[in-house]
């Protein structure tokens, strides 16, 4: 009967201890489902800063070609 009780017990235990992990897996299953879309976010974040980086190097490039002919244009002067 002591024996019957003592395995009891464990198997109680087992059991939180299992109930236990298993609301660990589904908290941390949220967290990684959160956590990829604030990634995708971010990737979508970083390629438009690209993207504004490329054109603001292509407006960069026009206004030195601009002040460089404006430059011409007052020494000719």
């Amino acid at each position: 009967m002591m024996n019957e009780v003592n395995l009891l017990e464990k198997i109680d235990i087992l059991e939180t201890k299992i109930m236990a992990l298993l609301e660990l897996v589904n908290t941390l299953r949220k967290q990684h489902e959160e956590l990829t879309v604030k990634y995708k976010e971010k990737e979508e974040e970083v390629h438009g800063l690209k993207q504004e980086m490329e054109y603001l190097l292509g407006e960069k490039e026009l206004v030195k070609e601009k002040v460089a002919h404006l430059i011409k244009c007052v020494e000719a002067f």
